[in-house]
């Protein structure tokens, strides 16, 4: 794994001959940005300048940025922030202020960073996205052949933090902000590998060697162990595998003062998916090695729960399958039963994801978890509800999925809540199982496709299935500067600490 997303050090207090001068400030503070500015009047005065022009306005919220050159080599850009123009909106615009800046090239690097000028809460939310963005910013997918010989190793990136925080909480914030940095560019690296170097096999490894380093537990169950429990559905998308190398990996972390609450992480891990019998045409093949993004969240927000040391216990478990055509592949119409004894009617060998999902959250409720959350890139109609910047969720509790929403406005990540289960089941009726795996109507599969991942949760688990739309957006998303966003892992922390604190 790129391992210069690390070669990036921070340092609290001021250098002030650093050449590339951040500063973000409270509208009302906007004053204080003056100070990193004495050994540069004729900036300051040019500052001055510019902060003349500014006016505030009650219904304008969106932050005002100025830039001011040095005499001689650098700069100073500063962002002002002007209001709750939310967190979505105030990460774009940070991401397109600072996002140049804190990238690196072949050279070392040095930046250095004022939030003198903000309240307390603000200077914790800043610093926490500016830490993740410095991490986001040295992001490099994997290039191969000639391309790998001809990349050049980046400098490393050194970022100075003043601040009014005190050093425990600053050290804090920071150490968080680079863990959810990590966790996008680990999101966004496993997604964009090609599915000849991530298969099921290869991504089991590394999972295993994550658990291994992390110090957790490690198992995986794979045909030998699904056929025992009785996973057909889950057995049926890859018995046209014949690599065999398909099953579902499981990280468990225990706390070092055991708790009795638990938390349950899943993921859909399809590290290609060509559709099966009901195969995929013209290009819409294309992008499916990241079928597999789910499980990369689920995998990164367990590695950001452990290493923030939380103090219940953290269940991952990843779908690890390939939907491939072979002449016994599963097909329309057949009826398998999966592990917790509910018979599924395939409709549509393409909806593999939510056949390897249901085994995989009716095992995850064995732990009879206090919360469970998955992820997966489920449906294209969620698509067509939203577009590309939020993702769905659902849950059979209302007040669950609603909680969501807030959680994704306060992240930056973002979600949309559907209606679930009630009349939608009807749909879903078969006359030959217990249900159907896909609705006899054309429309809102994203709401079917979840009724159906339902039936497999455990009885008073709470549940919230994320359907993840927003896994690409063209121009990038919030912070995320790239078409893969790496969504999810911001979001699921917060989302987890909200409802593990109730």
């Amino acid at each position: 794994m790129n391992q210069e997303w690390n070669n990036i050090e921070f340092k609290l207090g001021n250098k002030s001959e650093v050449k590339d001068q951040l500063a973000i400030a409270d509208f009302g503070s906007r004053m204080a940005i003056t100070e990193s500015l004495k050994n540069h009047p004729g900036a300051k005065e040019a500052f001055s300048e510019e902060l003349k022009k500014i006016k505030k306005d009650e219904d304008a919220l969106d932050p005002k940025t100025i830039h001011v050159s040095f005499e001689g080599k650098g700069g100073l850009i500063a962002f002002l922030h002007m209001g709750d123009a939310g967190a979505y909106a105030l990460q774009t615009s940070l991401r397109k202020t600072f996002f140049e800046c804190l990238k690196t090239e072949e050279e070392n690097k040095e930046v250095q960073i004022s939030l003198k000028g903000l309240k307390e809460n603000h200077a914790k939310m800043y610093l926490n996205w500016m830490v993740s963005l410095a991490m986001m910013a040295r992001y490099r997918p994997e290039v191969y052949g000639k391309k790998a010989k001809d990349q050049k190793k980046q400098g490393k990136l050194t970022v100075f933090v003043d601040s009014a925080l005190s050093k425990k909480i600053a050290e804090e914030v920071i150490e968080e902000g680079k863990i959810l940095g990590f966790g996008n560019n680990q999101v966004r690296y496993l997604a964009e590998l090609p599915s000849n170097v991530l298969h099921p096999r290869s991504y089991r490894d590394k999972a295993e060697k994550l658990a291994k380093d992390l110090k957790v537990k490690f198992e995986f169950m794979g045909k030998k162990e699904l056929t025992k429990k009785g996973a057909g559905a889950f057995l049926a998308v890859v018995q046209g595998d014949h690599h065999e190398r398909a099953g579902i990996a499981h990280l468990h972390y225990v706390p070092t003062k055991k708790s009795k609450k638990k938390v349950a992480i899943v993921g859909k891990g399809l590290c290609f998916d060509t559709g099966g019998y009901n195969i995929k045409t013209g290009s819409f093949m294309n992008g499916m090695h990241q079928d597999m993004t789910g499980s990369a969240v689920a995998l990164s927000l367990f590695e950001a729960l452990v290493k923030l040391e939380v103090p219940y216990e953290v269940h991952a478990y990843l779908a690890l399958a390939e939907n491939l055509i072979a002449f016994d592949a599963y097909r329309p119409n057949d009826v398998v039963v999966a592990c917790n004894g509910v018979s599924i009617e395939v409709d549509n060998t393409d909806a593999e994801g939510r056949m390897c999902l249901s085994d995989t959250l009716a095992i995850a409720s064995e732990e009879k978890p206090d919360l469970m959350i998955d992820f997966a890139t489920l449906t294209g109609s969620v698509i067509r509800s939203l577009d590309t910047r939020r993702c769905g969720a659902y849950s059979t509790d209302l007040k669950l999925s609603g909680l969501a929403v807030e959680v994704g406005e306060r992240s930056g990540e973002r979600v949309w809540n559907f209606p679930i289960g009630g009349d939608y089941n009807d749909a879903i009726k078969s006359d030959y199982a217990d249900v159907r795996q896909c609705a006899t109507a054309q429309a809102a599969d994203h709401i079917y496709a979840a009724t159906f991942l339902s039936k497999f949760v455990g009885k008073n688990i709470p549940w919230v299935h994320v359907d993840l739309a927003a896994g690409n957006n063209k121009g990038g998303l919030g912070l995320a500067p790239t078409e893969t966003t790496g969504f999810g892992v911001r979001f699921g922390l917060e989302f987890i600490r909200e409802v593990m604190s109730q």
